[in-house]
């Protein structure tokens, strides 16, 4: 066939050639199918967007393009010419990078030294030469970034553009960037939209992960949907979507929305957390909380928002007595039924290895049914059943080893065992974290379920939008310091975006 032959057989007469096309690609691991049949095109100039639950083979498809993995059926082309990359060094001399949501930079060494080690040339290159063409490629980008800066002082935004300009320097034409905004101020998205905006207009192709989608339907020009493994939804202008139909494309069915009223708790004049001047130190020796002043009431739920490795981790663990303060004080009010926490790392923090779903559900310090000098199974297991059905995330069968589930599966377990429970202090540190659209959903509802039973809840997470939806107020952290608390009636996400990286509201 002639070429233009080819191009009418695709439809694409009129429409530039692909940058990426992937025709029927399919991975199994094991019994799981991990894709299945899965088509995707990227023009260059163009953003496309890529979501669709944990689990629904995001991960893989873009390890099968990035030569990660290597696909048991199916085809892909670069510049419409067949490729099979066996590597990601195939993948780079593509013109395909990726930047990775753990950011892969070494934080000892310089901007300069970082992209060093990823140019071919870039170790027999003198600093200084390097530099500058560092500096001339990031003014030609938009990406601000100084060469001679240690990474391990830059902000997690900084880093972000070192290692976008990283991927670019290596001769990158099609960008992949996994889940780039979870972990930046709003300000930060701003200017990395800015950056993506810029890369399209260059001819550039960006694929683009997300699990906001209002972050596809402003920025994507295209929206791909998988839902186990297969492609649901292939769309163009994402814009013409409501959330609502792009969750519906993701899940299978509708999940109805949050409850917009809240119910009322009478006001008690004591509060069932109190921190003053509360200053701890972290992992590595160093004073990661600063002289914290904060109150979460009974019937309230405070978010608590900042970029990652605010503070809120050890925040979180001083408020349970994990983690001892160096100077001030701490007080819990326990009188209606102690506190009870969701982990920020629950397969570390929460999972013993080599026990059953069942035998986690009685370490939760409540009183074990017992069958004279042993456990009463039976009875555990009758109690978990009647705790599954009436917290509503569906855990995996209890004689599954615990540490063999994935994180999604781990994190129910702790969710359903933690939130079963009635307490005075809830402390919850991203708690939707791994879960899927309706299950993210259901935990909200927990979380202010408890609040409207009498609860103080603390509750951190990653997305602005979260917080927002469902706190009362939100306390915003900086470098350790509590550097404000917005009443969330009326919040603006850009004022609480310049508390999170330093500024004034």
């Amino acid at each position: 066939m002639t070429t233009d032959a080819v191009a009418r057989a695709r439809g694409r007469v009129g429409k530039p050639a692909a940058l990426l096309e992937v025709r029927s690609l399919s991975k199994r691991f094991g019994e799981v199918q991990a894709n299945w049949d899965v088509d995707l095109t990227v023009l260059p100039g163009t953003v496309h967007g890529l979501i669709g639950e944990n689990g629904a083979g995001k991960s893989t498809l873009l390890k099968m393009i990035y030569g990660v993995y290597t696909p048991d059926e199916g085809r892909m082309f670069v510049d419409g010419a067949p490729v099979s990359p066996g590597s990601p060094a195939d993948a780079r001399a593509l013109g395909i990078g990726m930047v990775f949501q753990d950011l892969r930079l070494v934080p000892a060494l310089t901007v300069a030294e970082n992209i060093a080690l990823a140019l071919p040339d870039g170790p027999t290159l003198r600093l200084a030469r390097l530099a500058a063409r560092i500096t001339e490629a990031s003014e030609a980008y938009g990406l601000a970034v100084d060469p001679s800066a240690q990474v391990r002082h830059l902000s997690i935004g900084e880093r972000q553009r070192a290692e976008i300009l990283k991927v670019l320097m290596t001769g990158a034409r099609l960008v992949i960037l996994d889940e780039p905004t979870s972990v930046l101020a709003p300000q930060e998205v701003e200017a990395l939209f800015g950056v993506v905006a810029q890369l399209r207009d260059r001819g550039l192709g960006v694929v683009l992960v997300t699990h906001k989608l209002g972050e596809v339907r402003a920025i994507a020009d295209q929206v791909t949907v998988l839902r186990g493994g297969q492609v649901i939804l292939n769309a163009e202008d994402p814009g013409n979507f409501s959330d609502a139909e792009l969750v519906e494309a993701m899940v299978g069915r509708r999940v109805p929305p949050l409850a917009v009223e809240r119910v009322a708790v009478p006001p008690r004049e004591r509060a069932v957390l109190e921190l003053r001047g509360a200053t701890a130190l972290g992992d590595r020796g160093h004073v990661a909380l600063k002289g914290v002043d904060l109150d979460v009431h009974p019937g309230e739920l405070v978010g608590v928002a900042g970029v990652a490795g605010s503070g809120q981790k050890e925040l979180c663990e001083v408020a349970l007595g994990l983690r001892p303060v160096t100077s001030g004080s701490v007080r819990v009010d326990d009188t209606g039924g102690g506190a009870v926490a969701v982990p920020e790392d629950p397969v570390a923090d929460s999972v013993v290895p080599g026990l059953t779903v069942l035998e986690h559900m009685v370490l939760d310090g409540r009183a074990v049914p017992r069958r004279g000098l042993g456990i009463d199974w039976p009875a555990v297991g009758a109690r978990t059943a009647v705790l599954d059905e009436r917290v509503g995330l569906h855990m995996a069968p209890t004689k599954r080893t615990l540490s063999s589930l994935s994180g999604g599966n781990i994190q129910r377990v702790v969710l359903t065992r933690e939130l079963g429970q009635d307490a005075s202090l809830v402390v919850a540190a991203y708690p939707s974290r791994g879960l899927d659209v309706a299950n993210t959903r259901r935990t909200q509802e927990l979380l202010l379920q408890h609040r409207a039973r009498g609860a103080g809840v603390l509750m951190v997470s990653e997305d602005l939008d979260e917080l927002i939806a469902v706190a009362d107020r939100i306390a915003v952290m900086h470098d350790g310091h509590l550097v404000g608390v917005v009443d969330t009636a009326g919040a603006d996400r850009m004022s609480i975006g310049r508390l999170m990286l330093g500024g004034v509201a």
